[in-house]
């Protein structure tokens, strides 16, 4: 959902813009430019190289969105089948097995969700993968069930892994300063260019509409990319953990309704 101060932003960006371009009507009842013609020129080849450089951030920013979402989706799937091959390991390994991918998922959800937005990860996460390594490095290997097992477990340990480095890889925001400077200013420059065709020999709402119109493109533009670039962010692009909790819920129904987990319902060690 776009938050109410993004749409503000937008409108009043707009609406600041049309004021300016009536106080430049004003200002210059016969326009600024005797010959449109060569202005008008000019204009396209700035519109052209904002509207591309604005479209390859924004794809960029799209790409690094996507890896994100997607990189959490594999990791949450792989936590679910990692619990359902837990049961081919001997009782009671699998189980300590069951509850820890329990608490690793309840952990991400809870600590290290949050923390992504400045780029970290959850001390608590690492805890349980530790934990987890280590049953699974005492594991008695022997007989044919407990192998073909360990080598189904280690296959999903992979993907959850690499899920895991896309989601903490895109936590933080991607797009540098030196582009966000070079955004700002060719959309100033657009908007100003636009602005500075004002004629009073024009109607005035035409002009209205075109930079009000312009303006409104622009300032969305750069809003979805700030968006994009901060998926872990609760604003209009934010990719919550909803299918880690999906995880969480198999997990306990598989172990029981009535059974505990070793941690609390924020995933830190009881």
């Amino acid at each position: 959902m776009i938050p109410f101060w993004a749409l503000a932003l937008v409108a009043g960006t707009a609406i600041a813009a049309v004021l300016l371009m009536l106080a430049a009507r004003w200002l210059s009842p016969q326009g600024l430019f005797h010959d449109s013609v060569p202005a008008a020129a000019v204009f396209g080849v700035l519109g052209v190289a904002f509207a591309v450089l604005l479209a390859f951030v924004m794809f960029l920013a799209f790409d690094n969105y996507v890896r994100a979402s997607e990189g959490a989706s594999r990791e949450a799937v792989a936590v679910s089948q990692l619990a359902r091959v837990s049961r081919l390991f001997p009782f009671a390994q699998g189980e300590e097995l069951r509850d820890d991918l329990g608490c690793y998922a309840r952990a991400v959800i809870s600590d290290e969700w949050p923390l992504m937005r400045e780029g970290h990860e959850s001390d608590v996460v690492l805890g349980w993968l530790e934990k987890i390594e280590t049953t699974i490095d005492r594991m008695p290997i022997d007989d044919a069930v407990s192998q073909i097992a360990l080598n189904h477990w280690l296959d999903e340990q992979a993907v959850r892994r690499e899920g895991r480095r896309a989601r903490l890889a895109e936590g933080a925001p991607t797009i540098p300063a030196a582009v966000w400077s070079m955004l700002v200013l060719g959309a100033v420059l657009t908007i100003a260019y636009v602005i500075v065709f004002a004629d009073r020999r024009e109607r005035w709402w035409t002009q209205a509409a075109m930079v009000g119109t312009i303006t409104a493109l622009i300032v969305s533009g750069l809003l979805v990319i700030n968006f994009l670039d901060r998926p872990y962010f609760e604003d209009g692009a934010y990719i919550a953990p909803t299918e880690m909790e999906t995880s969480v819920r198999l997990i306990q129904e598989r172990v029981g309704a009535g059974a505990q987990f070793p941690c609390d319902a924020e995933g830190n060690p009881s």
